[in-house]
């Protein structure tokens, strides 16, 4: 086999095909596309950045430069070819431009510093080669015209807040190679609809995919041992998750007002379960049997049944505004009442009714008046 580049007719994208081939289906979009078409299309592609490039070392005097970095672009120009000689973009170099759209980067580009576009709202095209090694934090953020983004192979990490706000993003194209999602990196994306973590995966940061409105589906890699606080806050639409393998504990507030998720699937070695404030849609919750703390379900005003193994002994939050949760299978319940108000209310009517303790429903003692069981007294 004889492998070139060439670009997808249907979604831009630069794929390795067999040229002796005469049909190809994309690996990103999987649609067909006419093998010798797409290598026209990509030899164009090459040699219009090409001659863009040799244009912009013409027009050097757009661009502070010290040892091949660019430390700002001074143009105005709506479409900015970076010039061949430039092997980093510096922190803040075009942060807040108000007339960049268009950025064409060459083959020689290594790194991109933090905040190098933050704020570049009109900015919606952009190819990252795959020469870049390195991103830094905040450098898309507040993108708003940004829409669909493929990072280069040779990346480990997406930095913090790296897509923060970007409000039009859809879609984002991940490497293989990432093992690292930084705090805010998608955080406000509300037009994502969805994402494919890689398998490389070992670690999603704070807030990571908060605010993400239109995300319907997540499958968590299964190198991931914890999901941080607030990791998938407010992600409204989502209604499928698929746990990691590894999974250990989920922080508080990770699923925070998901109220589409109507059921939630744990791995067997979770030790914490946290993170499930406001998710309404909620209507059973199954507690794995190693599990050891259970944390807040606030708000939860849809779930009904809830099983938790003996070996949870302690609770962090509870279960306040949860009215329809009556069916509770856990064999310390007893001593844990209070943080169920709904199920608590309930036994006490029924228990008082009875003329048993409220608090084991244990018999009284005729003299004195205390529970047999827990020795409390009668106090109603």
């Amino acid at each position: 086999m004889s492998y070139v580049q060439a670009l997808c007719s249907k979604c831009d994208k630069v794929v390795e095909v067999d040229k002796n081939e005469e049909a190809w289906v994309c690996p990103h979009c999987s649609s067909p596309f006419v093998v010798e078409k797409g290598i026209r299309r990509f030899n164009a592609q090459k040699k219009d950045v090409a001659k863009k490039v040799k244009a912009a070392d013409k027009g050097i005097a757009d661009f502070e430069v010290e040892g091949g970095v660019l430390l700002r672009y001074k143009g105005k120009a709506a479409e900015v070819a970076i010039p061949e000689s430039i092997t980093k973009i510096g922190d803040n170099a075009f942060e807040n431009n108000e007339n960049i759209e268009k950025l064409i980067l060459h083959d020689s580009l290594r790194e991109i510093g933090g905040y190098a576009f933050r704020g570049c709202k009109k900015l919606r095209e952009i190819r990252l080669p795959d020469s870049i090694t390195n991103i830094g934090e905040w450098a898309f953020r507040e993108c708003e015209s940004l829409k669909s983004v493929m990072l280069p192979p040779q990346l480990r990490k997406i930095a913090d807040s790296l897509f923060a706000d970007c409000a039009s993003l859809e879609k984002v194209d991940i490497g293989d190679n990432v093992a690292e999602i930084g705090i805010f990196a998608f955080s406000g994306c509300k037009s994502l609809t969805a994402i494919e973590l890689p398998k490389n995966l070992s670690a999603i940061g704070k807030y990571a995919f908060s605010g993400c409105e239109k995300l319907e589906k997540m499958v968590i890699s299964d190198g991931v041992s914890l999901i941080e606080d607030h990791t998938f806050a407010e992600c409204k639409a989502l209604s499928d998750v698929t746990m990691p393998k590894a999974l250990k504990g989920i922080g508080q507030f990770a699923f925070k007002d998901c109220v589409s998720l109507r059921f939630v699937q744990l791995p067997a070695g979770v030790l914490s379960v946290d993170g499930f404030t406001g998710c309404t849609g909620l209507r059973a919750m199954e507690i794995p049997a190693k599990c050891e703390t259970i944390g807040d379900f606030s708000g939860c005003t849809n779930l009904e049944t809830i099983r938790i193994p003996a070996t949870v002994k302690s609770v962090n939050g509870g279960f306040e505004n949860c009215p329809k949760l009556l069916s509770i299978n856990w064999p310390n319940l007893s001593g844990f009442m209070k943080f169920f108000p709904a199920y608590y209310e309930q036994e006490v009517d029924k228990r008082k009714k009875l003329g048993v303790c409220i608090y084991c429903g244990g018999e009284f003692k005729l003299i004195g008046k205390t529970c047999k069981v827990c020795g409390k007294k009668k106090d109603y």
